[in-house]
């Protein structure tokens, strides 16, 4: 049975730029992680022009959480997601030092993310998550409004081939 409810495009593009929808992403984002991820309540994302805020609200051992995190400068190139810290602040809006950040990113990314502390550069392996084959390029991303768009830069699609066993030809 139809319910008659029409959401909207998560993503569209034209020529090379894609454009995201915030609004759209949050909700994705808040029904798939706080059903994968018990700890995490929701995630909300807001933008203005480089910089991209991510604010994230959890429970630690019952405890009530916030964490804040402002990064700019988001590229993707091949199948990794760059882009620099410029700010992460704890519950009750305390600045984080990048060392706790560090340790934070190390303990709950299970090896996907990394951050370089000195240069503030956190990388993001996507691997995991796009078909092999697949190199993508990013070359800017800005936020106008409540809608992140992405410039995309030269990327490829190649065929991933697996070797084929002999045939074995029965008689005709």
């Amino acid at each position: 049975m139809s319910t008659g409810l029409v959401s909207r495009k998560l993503a569209r593009w034209d020529a090379f730029t894609l454009r995201i929808d915030l609004d759209m992403l949050e909700l994705l984002v808040n029904r798939e992680l706080v059903r994968r991820v018990p700890a995490l309540r929701s995630v909300h994302l807001e933008g203005d022009g480089d910089t991209l805020e991510i604010t994230v609200k959890a429970a630690w051992h019952d405890l009530p959480a916030m964490l804040q995190a402002r990064v700019t400068e988001l590229r993707v190139y091949r199948q990794f997601l760059g882009c620099k810290v410029v700010g992460v602040r704890g519950p009750l809006g305390v600045p984080l030092p990048m060392s706790v950040v560090g340790l934070l990113v190390r303990r709950l990314s299970h090896g996907m993310v990394t951050l370089d502390r000195n240069d503030r550069i956190l990388l993001v392996d996507l691997r995991p998550h796009l078909p092999n084959g697949v190199e993508l390029n990013v070359q800017h991303a800005r936020c106008d409004g409540r809608w992140l768009n992405i410039e995309l830069g030269p990327g490829s699609v190649t065929p991933v081939l697996v070797p084929v066993a002999a045939r074995t030809e029965g008689p005709a």
